[in-house]
């Protein structure tokens, strides 16, 4: 008679304890973040929301020191190729075919830029687009 006793006692408690243990491990139904001024305290948490409190006058995203500087560009930090294409842009103000009035073949390209500039102005007053006569 006992153990039918304690039988049913633990039948009619299993509901019981696992909707208690369901409240226990649900989550919150918000999660807010606060900011706060110095000195003042944290708004008080209810078992529905969850409230993350930071000071106002911290940062909104802790990005490391080391991190937040621009990196410095160095000729070690510069690929090969980023190098020579630099080398070959400072040259070709000297070389045949451009126009430029530094060296001696400086002049030989300003035919063709000047022909270039014109058919840019063509096409864009063909689309309608706006002329700039200083470019």
């Amino acid at each position: 008679m006992m153990i039918r006793l304690m039988l049913a006692a633990a039948v009619i408690a299993t509901p019981t304890l696992a909707t208690a243990q369901d409240d226990a491990g649900a989550p919150p139904q918000r999660i807010r973040s606060v900011q706060v001024k110095p000195g003042e305290p944290c708004p008080p948490s209810t078992k529905d929301e969850v409230i993350v409190c930071a000071p106002q006058d911290q940062e909104q995203y802790r990005i490391p020191k080391a991190l937040r500087a621009e990196p410095k560009t160095t000729v070690q930090s510069t690929s090969h190729a980023v190098r020579m294409e630099r080398v070959m842009q400072d040259n070709r103000r000297v070389l045949p075919g451009s126009c430029s009035p530094i060296g001696s073949n400086g002049q030989t390209g300003c035919a063709q830029a000047a022909a270039e500039a014109w058919s840019a102005e063509m096409r864009a007053k063909a689309n309608g687009q706006p002329v700039d006569p200083n470019d």
